[in-house]
């Protein structure tokens, strides 16, 4: 509950049995046990608000929400109405429209078009901002290792990691600290300019950053791919084409930890009908890849899915995923 969406304190009031049973029947999807137990509610003359914020912080209103969430993910996700075909015309095309849009904000808004927070826009970033930015590419790096350790997987520091969509190197530093070697990859020259830059700066001698163009056109392997709010930016034949080229070159029993939608409300896609709107806006925009295209990508390339999780990245316009897999030795 926002604080903004509070009534006044005037207009809040001594919670009853009434309210009770209301918060029983909204936050956990049940009837209360008995009288004796609703009644025990309300033994420290909670205000409505106060009981409200008791019964949506428990564990088990927590649980219930998860519940819920499950039972309309099944219901509303439908991968159907997304075209994966296209001919090499149509490959350059997409290609071309998305470089255009993030070369352009590599130049503009380069810190903006990887965390859309307005304190990243250029015209407020200040030097607090950018080190707070790059903090949270930390987090994301733990995250990763959690991940890996909930799993029953320990991070081996000798690792050598490929971050398909590095931007500005937000994770590129706490990825090198933690592991032998780092390559950042990304479509925009100006985002890498400045990645360049932070990691001279940081002293980060074991990483290295190069154009999409170079890493699609090389043969290289690594032991983790990874990528996050990267994917969903491209068209769904673009998604499909970089995860299989990633997986094909991710070394035998290596790992692949990425992020991508699959599934958003209302979406379809297919490529004449994207391609023809000639006056398309050169603006980030949200893709999604169905499920069986990831898992048949898996398999292609001979990876066994260990983790598959709603991540809650896209916000409420669908449902993104983070797949955790290991490739066959």
């Amino acid at each position: 509950m926002n604080d903004l969406d509070r009534p006044s304190s005037s207009q809040d009031r001594p919670a009853t049995a009434f309210d009770v049973e209301a918060c029983y029947r909204t936050f956990l999807g049940r009837e209360c046990e008995t009288p004796e137990i609703a009644k025990a509610h309300l033994t420290d003359a909670p205000s409505v608000w106060a009981l409200i914020d008791r019964f949506q912080a428990s564990a088990e209103a927590r649980r219930y929400r998860i519940h819920a969430a499950a039972q309309d993910i099944c219901q509303d996700q439908d991968g159907r109405g997304v075209e994966l075909t296209l001919d090499e015309v149509q490959a350059r095309a997409l290609s071309a429209q998305v470089e255009a849009v993030w070369s352009r904000y590599g130049r503009e808004e380069a810190f903006f078009s990887v965390l859309t927070n307005p304190r990243y826009l250029s015209s407020t970033l200040r030097d607090e901002h950018v080190e707070e930015f790059y903090a949270t590419g930390a987090a994301e790096v733990d995250r990763f290792m959690e991940a890996c350790r909930r799993n029953g997987v320990e991070p081996d520091p000798a690792w050598s990691v490929l971050e398909l969509g590095c931007g500005v190197a937000r994770m590129g530093e706490a990825f090198a600290e933690r592991f032998s070697t780092y390559s950042g990859v990304d479509i925009s020259a100006g985002h890498l300019a400045l990645a360049r830059d932070r990691l001279n700066k940081r002293g980060v001698h074991n990483a290295n950053l190069r154009l999409l163009t170079d890493f699609l056109a090389a043969d290289d392997g690594y032991d983790v791919f990874f990528s996050v709010i990267v994917l969903q930016h491209n068209p769904p034949p673009i998604i499909h084409k970089l995860l299989d080229l990633s997986l094909r070159r991710l070394n035998p029993g290596g790992y692949a930890c990425f992020q991508v939608p699959c599934f958003l409300y209302g979406y379809q896609f297919e490529t004449g009908r994207y391609l023809a709107e000639i006056d398309r806006p050169e603006i980030m925009e949200m893709h999604a890849l169905p499920q069986r295209h990831v898992f048949d990508l898996l398999a292609r390339h001979g990876l066994r899915p260990i983790e598959v999780v709603p991540d809650g990245r896209i916000g409420s316009i669908g449902v993104s995923y983070s797949f955790l897999a290991r490739k066959a030795d």
